[in-house]
């Protein structure tokens, strides 16, 4: 059984998919969502060495709880 696939201009693919998001998500949550996939800028590895400069593991893990029992992640 084979069926036909129609494959979308790209602005209308944009306009779709967005559409499902805001409809499936809401507004913020989808908005959310698509600033997951932003493409980067910048250097991570040298920002991420600097964000997380004399930090230890433990440091990491306590903030990686709070942020769990506010909700935040």
């Amino acid at each position: 059984m084979s069926e036909e696939i129609r494959l979308l201009s790209l602005p209308e693919l944009k306009k779709q998919g967005f559409e499902v998001l805001v409809r499936e998500l809401g507004a913020a949550n989808a908005l959310r969502f698509l600033h997951l996939h932003e493409a980067g800028r910048g250097d991570y590895t040298r920002d991420r060495d600097t964000w997380l400069s004399g930090l230890t593991i433990e440091q990491i893990e306590e903030e990686i709880r709070l942020m769990k029992a506010r909700g935040e992640i």
